[in-house]
């Protein structure tokens, strides 16, 4: 007897997907501090242009790749043993993904807030050096967005791959 696997297989994308957002985005990020960082430095600018590029490409790529994949590529019922395996593991997942999320949460929260006041400390102190001036400008407003994010993040995230 086949059974339909289209509710497990689709949850196990979505976990994907949400891996994928998440790494993406954190190379963009990444890629906008290391341009306000990279001064002068060719290697550092080609890295900051290189992930600030391919960081969106990824969250676009693993946001819609499962989808096509799927869509075009799979188009059979599961075996019944298959599709308690893939519950089981869809259950797994979503224990697990929330809990590492809370987890970052508790340790990116005070990592902010130290991160900010050392940028109010090294703003004021460098009146004359415009490096530090521009790299304290840019955690200044940085902090901040990276706060929305991680309270926002969940929703737009399951706004896009809804």
């Amino acid at each position: 007897m086949k059974v339909d696997a289209t509710e497990p297989i689709l949850n196990v994308l979505y976990y994907g997907q949400l891996a994928g957002v998440f790494i993406g985005g954190l190379m963009f990020l990444f890629g906008i501090f290391m341009f306000l960082y990279a001064f002068k430095n060719p290697h550092k600018k080609r890295l900051a242009f290189v992930t600030t590029v391919f960081g969106p490409i990824l969250v676009m790529f693993s946001i819609y790749a499962p989808v096509l994949a799927y869509h075009y590529m799979i188009d059979r019922l599961l075996p019944e043993t298959e599709l308690t395996q893939l519950k089981q593991f869809d259950s797994t997942v979503k224990y697990v993904g929330s809990s590492l999320y809370e987890g970052i949460k508790l340790i990116v929260y005070p990592l902010l807030v130290i991160v900010f006041l050392i940028a109010v400390v090294t703003l004021h102190h460098a009146t004359r050096i415009p490096g530090r001036k521009r790299i304290s400008y840019g955690i200044f407003i940085g902090v901040p967005v990276l706060f929305f994010l991680l309270q926002v993040g969940p929703s737009i995230v399951r706004l896009l791959t809804s």
